[in-house]
């Protein structure tokens, strides 16, 4: 499903990722580890064209995605939380849900599903994101995340 093929990435003159390469196979689950500062962050950014390689290829199901800008990437099936969960502060739960949708064509509101997942965010779909707690935000991000129907 994903293969990633000598991927390589520099900030500056730092070269973060060397050669990185790895296979995750339909229903598999993989973990990445690693202590700070070792490129996990700029590994999943890759992958999610937030961030361009220098080098290597990033293959999601058979297709290759270096140059794919990252709507293209979540159209294709790829989702991504991002670590300081980035949600809108000033749109409201449910909002800020409904933009993890825009990949989809019209979008007919929230399913069921996330707030199952989050009940919360039930509780809250009308308040602001910015007001919700840390823990409440990480649950936003993710349910933002899922709202694209990612494939795995």
């Amino acid at each position: 499903m994903l293969q990633v093929n000598a991927l390589n990435q520099f900030y500056g003159g730092s070269h973060i990722l060397r050669n990185v390469s790895f296979d995750v196979a339909a229903g598999k689950l993989t973990t990445l580890l690693g202590r700070n500062g070792v490129g996990k962050s700029t590994l999943l950014k890759c992958l999610m064209g937030v961030v361009p390689t220098r080098s290597g290829s990033i293959q999601w199901e058979g297709q290759a995605l270096e140059k794919k800008a990252p709507y293209e990437r979540v159209s294709a099936g790829l989702a991504y939380v991002p670590q300081g969960r980035e949600i809108f502060p000033r749109l409201t739960v449910e909002e800020n849900l409904l933009i993890g949708a825009a990949s989809r064509a019209r979008p007919s509101g929230v399913p069921d599903r996330i707030y199952q997942l989050f009940p919360v965010l039930r509780t809250m779909r009308l308040r602001r994101g910015g007001d919700l707690s840390g823990g409440q935000q990480q649950q936003l991000a993710i349910g933002r995340a899922l709202m694209s129907e990612p494939a795995c």
